[in-house]
C-alpha cells in the first residue's frame, strides 16, 4: 500500500516534468567566424511559446570543443545568457570549433533544478581577417558590382564587429591598395578612393589589410643639457625635452584610370616614419620567392614592382606570425554610364478621343529598364518612384500611346540601369474646341452660283448678238405660173437642196421682184 501511496505523485511529477520541459526551446547564437586571436561571443535564448522565459531561475553549463578546453556555469531569473571567448592565436589553430550549452530549470523554491533543453553551434576561426570589401558613390553602398563612370568610388573594408575589435588593439594596422595588379598605395581608414572613367570595363580591385601587434619603438627622449659660461655673469641655458611617436599616416592617392599617380608624403620626417614602420611590418613577411605581376604608377606610366605581396594577383600565403594578421578582400568592379540627356517629344495637348502619341529617347549603358506610370490631375515627383513589372530596352529608344480620358493626366516615366535611374513627368491636358463651318461649305456654293450668273450673262449676251442670223422664212407656194424647163426631183433630191440652200443662201430678195427659176426646173408631183 506505501507503494502505491508514492506511484501516482510521481506519475503525476514526470507527467508535469514532460510538458515543463517540452514546452521550452532554447537557442543559440554567435557572431563566428573569427580571426585567430579575437573575441567570439555567444548569446542563448530560451522561449516559453512565443514569448521569453522570465520569473524562473534557469542554470547555463557551457563549454566549447577547444583544447585546453573553455567553460563557464551560470545562473539567472532572465531567459538570456552570453558568453564571450578568446582564442589566442598561438594557441588556436585555426579550424572548426564547437560551442555547446545546456539549460536547467530550477523549482521548489529553486532547490530542484532539471534540463529543460541545450543547444549547440559550430563556428570557424580562420587565419585572415573577415569581412568584406562595400563600393560607395555619393554616401550610398552600391549593393552589386556596378559603379557610375561619373561618380567617385569609394573602397571601404567593412570588418565583422569581432575581427574589427581585435585589430583595433594593434599599434599599426596598414592597408595596402591594387586595381589590376597595379599597386596604388597605402591608407589608414580601411577606405580608397578611385575614379574608374571608361565605361563599358570591367576592373579587379583588392586590399590587404596587415594588423601588425608589434609593439612600437619607445619615445625618443632628448636629456636636457646645461651650458655655463664663465663670465661677469653666468648663464644657464636648458634645452626643451620632445618626444615623438611613430604613427602611420594615411597616404591618400590621386589617381584615375587614365594616368595613375600616387601622391608622395610632405615632410621628410614623415616620409621617415612611414618607411621605417612598413619595412619593419613586411620585412620576413611578403614573400619574394615568385615573379611579381604587380606594377606600380610611374610619371604617368605603368612600371613592374620590386617585390610581391601575399594573396595578391594570385601571390602566395605567408606564413602564420602571431603577432601579425592579414586580411585579403577582393572585388569585381563593373563600370556603367549612367541615364542622361532623356528626351520627350511629342505633343502632350489633345483633343477628346485623340490618341496620346509620345517618344522618349536617352543615353547610357546597356540592360536598360522602363515602366509607365499614370496618375490623375497634377503629381508631384519624388524621385523614389517604382514600378513592380519593367520593360527590357535593347536601346534607349521607345513610345508610349494611349487613350486618356480626364482633362488634366501626369505620366510619370521611370527609366533605370544598373548605375542610375530616371524619373520624368509629362503632362498631359485634354481641350475641347468649339467646331465652326469650314471655309469650303461657304466658298465652293459661292462660287458655283457666281460661276452659272455668268454663264447665264454671257448666254443672253450672245443670244442679243447673234439674233438677226436668226430668221423664219415662210414658203410662198404659187401654183399660178408654170416653168416648161423645171426639171424633176424627188421629194428626197428637194428637201436636201433646201438644206443646203438654207445654209448657203444670199440676201433674201425682195417680195417686189419676180423670182427668176432656171430653165427647165419643174416640180413633179409633191406624192
Amino acid at each position: 500500500m506505501k507503494r502505491d501511496r508514492f506511484i501516482l505523485p510521481y506519475i503525476i511529477f514526470n507527467i508535469l516534468l514532460f510538458v515543463s520541459v517540452n514546452g521550452y526551446q532554447v537557442t543559440l547564437k554567435g557572431d563566428g567566424p573569427i580571426v585567430a586571436g579575437a573575441t567570439i561571443n555567444f548569446v542563448v535564448t530560451i522561449q516559453d511559446g512565443n514569448d521569453l522565459a522570465t520569473g524562473t531561475l534557469f542554470k547555463y553549463d557551457w563549454e566549447d570543443s577547444g583544447i585546453p578546453q573553455h567553460t563557464k556555469q551560470s545562473e539567472n531569473q532572465n531567459a538570456t545568457d552570453s558568453w564571450s571567448i578568446t582564442y589566442n592565436a598561438s594557441i588556436y589553430p585555426v579550424g572548426p570549433y564547437l560551442t555547446q550549452v545546456a539549460v536547467k530549470k530550477c523549482v521548489i523554491y529553486e532547490t530542484f533544478c532539471y534540463q529543460i533543453g541545450s543547444a549547440r553551434i559550430f563556428f570557424d576561426i580562420t587565419g585572415t581577417l573577415n569581412g568584406k570589401l562595400n563600393l560607395q558613390q555619393m554616401n550610398l553602398t552600391r549593393p552589386d558590382h556596378y559603379v557610375s563612370s561619373k561618380e567617385t568610388v569609394t573602397h571601404i573594408v567593412e570588418f565583422k564587429k569581432s575581427d574589427k575589435e581585435y585589430i583595433s588593439k594593434a599599434p599599426t594596422v596598414l592597408t595596402y591598395w591594387f586595381v589590376d595588379c597595379t599597386y596604388y598605395g597605402i591608407t589608414t581608414d580601411f577606405a580608397f578612393p578611385f575614379n574608374y572613367t571608361t565605361p563599358d570595363e570591367s576592373h579587379i580591385v583588392e586590399a590587404l589589410v596587415m594588423a601588425d601587434f608589434t609593439p612600437l619603438p619607445p619615445s625618443t627622449t632628448v636629456p636636457p643639457s646645461t651650458t655655463t659660461t664663465k663670465t661677469t655673469t653666468t648663464t644657464t641655458t636648458k634645452s626643451t625635452t620632445t618626444t615623438s611617436t611613430l604613427k602611420p599616416t594615411t597616404i591618400k592617392p590621386n589617381v584615375t584610370t587614365s594616368s595613375p599617380k600616387i601622391t608622395t608624403i610632405g615632410s621628410n620626417s614623415t616620409t621617415t616614419a612611414i618607411k621605417t614602420v612598413i619595412k619593419r611590418s613586411m620585412a620576413n613577411n611578403f614573400s619574394q620567392k615568385v615573379v611579381s605581376k604587380i606594377k606600380v604608377p610611374v610619371n604617368g606610366n605603368l612600371a613592374p614592382y620590386n617585390g610581391s605581396f601575399p594573396f595578391v594577383c594570385n601571390g602566395s600565403q605567408v606564413p602564420t606570425d602571431p603577432l601579425k594578421s592579414y586580411g585579403y578582400f577582393s572585388k569585381s568592379v563593373n563600370v556603367k554610364a549612367p541615364l542622361s540627356k532623356v528626351n520627350v517629344t511629342g505633343n502632350n495637348w489633345i483633343q477628346p478621343g485623340d490618341l496620346l502619341s509620345l517618344k522618349i529617347s536617352c543615353s547610357g549603358s546597356k540592360n536598360i529598364e522602363y515602366c509607365v506610370e499614370y496618375h490623375r490631375g497634377q503629381y508631384n515627383v519624388t524621385g523614389n518612384e517604382s514600378c513592380y513589372v519593367y520593360e527590357q530596352l535593347d536601346s534607349c529608344d521607345f513610345s508610349i500611346q494611349r487613350f486618356l480620358s480626364l482633362p488634366k493626366n501626369t505620366i510619370v516615366i521611370i527609366i533605370k540601369n544598373d548605375v542610375s535611374k530616371v524619373v520624368t513627368p509629362v503632362t498631359v491636358n485634354i481641350y475641347k474646341v468649339k467646331k465652326q463651318s469650314q471655309l469650303s461649305v461657304i466658298v465652293v456654293p459661292v462660287s458655283f452660283c457666281l460661276v452659272a450668273v455668268v454663264m447665264i450673262v454671257f448666254g443672253v449676251a450672245y443670244y442679243i448678238q447673234n439674233r438677226s442670223r436668226f430668221i423664219i422664212e415662210v414658203a410662198d407656194f404659187n401654183f399660178g405660173h408654170h416653168y416648161s424647163d423645171m426639171e424633176y426631183k424627188t421629194f428626197r433630191e428637194r428637201l436636201r437642196d433646201s438644206i443646203v440652200n438654207a445654209f448657203s443662201r444670199g440676201p433674201t430678195p425682195s417680195t417686189s421682184e419676180v423670182p427668176v427659176w432656171p430653165p427647165g426646173q419643174k416640180y413633179g408631183n409633191m406624192t
